[in-house]
């Protein structure tokens, strides 16, 4: 059942568009110039992706509204989340009280439920509204959730819990960089290109320690610089004579380049009539 919880933002994704290469083509270029902009395509891409994950989440709250009063309680969340056998334990827990059943689960477990009581505080309280929710299943989405996000940060990298996480904590555990690479990349010398999970990641003042600020952007901004960077390289692609613009004719002709970037598992683009 714990596996369950740590799958919920990972399920496979419902198409949000179906249509013609025209039609997308259309909805892309906003100011009816018939040509796309890099930023156009980049502006839609970003809310292509922002949107799934809104859809996403209602698809979520609708699974855990089990009476379908429109709105979401801790114990309905706690039951599918964590198991009907766990609902007690997790109730006590949201109230402050560490019961004996808490301290028998693994500390995975623990972890896990301790991090959904702060972001479901964060995001709304004991009961949630659907947007609420929304901003409990991808809190980077919202900026009132900025500090619960660091928050996690610190839980899942501060390993010697001396209330700072430093270059060498989230390098090395998440990125698995060495210490030359750590190095270089205090000094900003180290290429990112291979770790876009890494945009928007920088200790601005080389002191080897990421700040709450810099940690703070990173992780608020970083999907959104991964969405970027993908439609700049995709609109370098679709732009074959070089104008900076792309017509429909090359954008029908390199549609199928939209289904293999990561928003293609969501669009599908039909084929010309």
């Amino acid at each position: 059942m714990f596996l369950f919880y740590l799958t919920l933002t990972t399920t496979f994704p419902t198409l949000l568009i179906s249509s013609s290469a025209r039609q997308i083509f259309r909805e892309i270029d906003v100011n009816d110039d018939n040509t796309i902009s890099q930023s156009e395509l980049g502006a839609w891409f970003n809310y292509q992706d922002v949107e799934y994950l809104k859809k996403n989440a209602r698809e979520h709250f609708t699974m855990f509204d089990k009476n379908h009063d429109n709105a979401v309680t801790w114990e309905e969340y706690a039951n599918i989340a964590f198991g009907s056998n766990h609902v007690d334990t997790c109730k006590e827990v949201y109230d402050n009280k560490t019961p004996p059943e808490f301290s028998k689960l693994g500390k995975q477990v623990q972890d896990a439920i301790m991090t959904a009581v702060r972001r479901w505080r964060a995001a709304g309280g004991f009961s949630m509204s659907q947007e609420e929710f929304t901003g409990f299943t991808y809190p980077e989405l919202f900026q009132h959730m900025r500090n619960i996000v660091v928050a996690e940060a610190y839980q899942t990298y501060d390993t010697n819990r001396d209330g700072k996480v430093s270059a060498e904590e989230l390098l090395v555990k998440k990125f698995k960089l060495t210490s030359r690479q750590v190095e270089e990349f205090s000094k900003g010398k180290f290429d990112i290109k291979e770790e876009p999970n890494m945009l928007g990641l920088k200790d601005r003042n080389g002191n080897g320690i990421f700040e709450k600020k810099e940690l703070s952007y990173w992780l608020m901004e970083n999907r959104r610089l991964m969405r970027k960077k993908e439609s700049e390289g995709l609109f370098k692609d679709m732009d074959s004579d070089g104008n900076t613009r792309v017509s429909l004719p090359e954008f029908r002709s390199n549609s199928n380049k939209i289904r293999w970037s990561s928003i293609g598992r969501f669009i599908d683009v039909k084929e010309e009539l």
